[in-house]
């Protein structure tokens, strides 16, 4: 390749920056710049799913947003003052069962604090004024504060520039969807309240709606619709005072508002999340309701799911249709999100059956050997996303139906108190799991090193192999020593088999054999 710069980042919101620190970790030069002078300065999105987590743990960041944010491990709906369902968190197959709450302000300062890391930092204050894409390369044209422009020319461009992003509608892409009609107004407040303090609240009645996001002490996110037939900029701290104690039948009593900010809901996903040598991410594909905390998280996640396909590609590890994937993978995830966030929201607000809908459900929920509420956690965590049709899973692996299946999250397992499987995943390759079974490694030895020799030399750099075994092996580096079958269990071999997972934390391949055939078909689909 010639001497254009490889990547180019437009937005350093959340996704921009998990994108620039996913690229970063994949060795990727870029650049990210931003139009705004400085980081996010509000709470703004505040949830941090369970998922997210998960993925921050394999980027070693974990740490680092728990430290700071409010653990929430259930999610309470009221109707007319009186709770009529717990949702609980805490029984999701998950090493953190609950999601986390934390100001977008300090989820922005975290990455920003990470890319330092790598020596790389956002340009601010440069705004894209107009872009061009020729002859397999992207030139945009960028406003410095002085007013001087200049050409930065990229292979390949990401636009993580929010709602009204500059690079789609220079690009003229379409972005269908609808505008929700109803009004909402969001605030930081200092809130005294018996309720949970690690839990979350939603308060429900006839088309109006008030929620109540913890994070930590006193202080609250809440956010409510205003049922107005008319729209409004400015609002008072006495009014949200107001508006606590009515919507939340006096559960909550409002000392201090920080901030507040009117809002409206745009549900909304392009067709086509790539665009030549473009692609889009985050809030510049898709938008939606804030209810139920996915926007954000979406985002973070469309960054991960392109990052190690661009890096694979741009160092000539991959064919360039690898990149045609993403469209495919989180296109149907994206869609389904937006979708049922609009579906409820729409319910909520201008069904007039909806506090009757409500009482079904809780009775429904009330009825359930928890089958449902599970289902609910789950797909609020985003632990359920799969990529059910991606062409780089095989899903011709027979397996056991109750371990990980093919194209969903390789979970994490306690291998004893103080290691984890995790342990051993945090890092940019594809980790091939081969498990050598029940009965250890008699009789398979042979076979396993085979199929290790023909990955490392088919593919230099791209697998880090662990032999999964309940033996204890010296001598032996890719040994992980499962010693109480943990690891089998979760996955379910009993006998010798292979999974192996991409540097997004998805099971690409997953059969109870150690057939090299299967395995040499799908990594041929992608990897040179």
């Amino acid at each position: 390749m010639n001497n254009y710069l490889p990547v180019l980042i437009v937005g350093a919101g959340p996704t921009g920056l998990m994108a620039a620190c996913e690229l970063a970790r994949h060795g990727i030069p870029f650049r990210i710049i931003d139009k705004k002078a400085e980081p996010t300065l509000a709470s703004n999105a505040s949830w941090i799913q369970t998922r997210t987590i998960e993925l921050f743990d394999l980027a070693g960041l974990s740490s680092r947003f728990l430290r700071l944010s409010q653990n929430c491990k259930a999610i309470n709906l009221y109707s007319r003052g009186e709770q009529i369902v717990k949702i609980p968190l805490d029984r999701i197959k998950s090493t953190y069962p609950f999601v986390t709450m934390l100001p977008q302000s300090d989820t922005e300062n975290l990455l920003i604090s990470r890319l330092s890391e790598f020596g790389k930092q956002v340009e601010r204050e440069l705004e894209l004024v107009d872009i061009q894409q020729q002859d397999n390369k992207v030139v945009s044209t960028i406003k410095r504060p002085n007013g001087r422009q200049e050409e930065i020319i990229s292979h390949w461009l990401i636009a993580c520039d929010g709602a009204n992003s500059t690079v789609r509608n220079k690009c003229k892409i379409y972005f269908p969807g609808e505008d929700l009609r109803e009004q909402f107004i969001v605030a930081d407040a200092e809130i005294d309240s018996l309720t949970s303090k690690n839990e979350i609240h939603m308060f429900f009645d006839q088309n109006t709606v008030f929620f109540a996001f913890p994070l930590g002490g006193n202080r609250y996110r809440i956010s409510a619709n205003l049922n107005l037939s008319y729209p409004r900029k400015i609002f008072s701290e006495v009014e949200i005072i107001e508006l606590a104690q009515e919507r939340a039948h006096g559960a909550y009593y409002v000392k201090k508002v920080a901030w507040i900010s009117p809002f409206w809901i745009h549900s909304k996903v392009v067709s086509n999340l790539r665009d030549g040598s473009i692609f889009l991410a985050g809030d510049a594909a898709h938008t939606l309701s804030p209810a139920s905390g996915q926007g954000m998280n979406t985002g973070l996640q469309d960054a991960i799911n392109l990052a190690w396909k661009l890096a694979l590609v741009i160092n000539g590890k991959a064919v360039p249709s690898l990149l045609d994937t993403y469209q495919e993978e989180r296109h149907p995830v994206i869609s389904d999100v937006v979708d049922l966030n609009e579906k409820y929201t729409k319910l909520a607000l201008f069904d007039n059956d909806s506090q009757k809908k409500l009482l079904k459900f809780s009775k429904q929920l009330a009825h359930d050997d928890g089958k449902v509420s599970d289902k609910i956690a789950s797909y609020i965590t985003q632990i359920n996303i799969c990529y059910r049709h991606s062409s780089i899973v095989d899903f011709t692996g027979k397996i056991n139906a109750n371990g990980p299946q093919q194209g969903e999250r390789a979970p994490d397992v306690n291998i004893t108190r103080s290691k984890r499987l995790y342990d051993f995943l945090r890092n940019t390759k594809h980790n091939v799991m081969i498990f050598a079974g029940l009965n250890g490694m008699k009789n398979i030895s042979e076979t396993v090193f085979q199929l290790m020799q023909w990955l490392t030399q088919s593919y230099p750099d791209i697998f880090k192999i662990h032999v999964i075994c309940s033996e204890k092996l010296d001598g032996l580096d890719n040994i992980i020593h499962d010693e109480n079958n943990f690891i089998h269990e979760r996955y379910c071999f009993k006998d010798p088999g292979v999974c192996i997972i991409r540097p997004d934390n998805y099971i690409a391949y997953c059969a109870a054999s150690l057939d090299q055939k299967p395995i040499k078909e799908l990594l041929s689909r992608y990897l040179k």
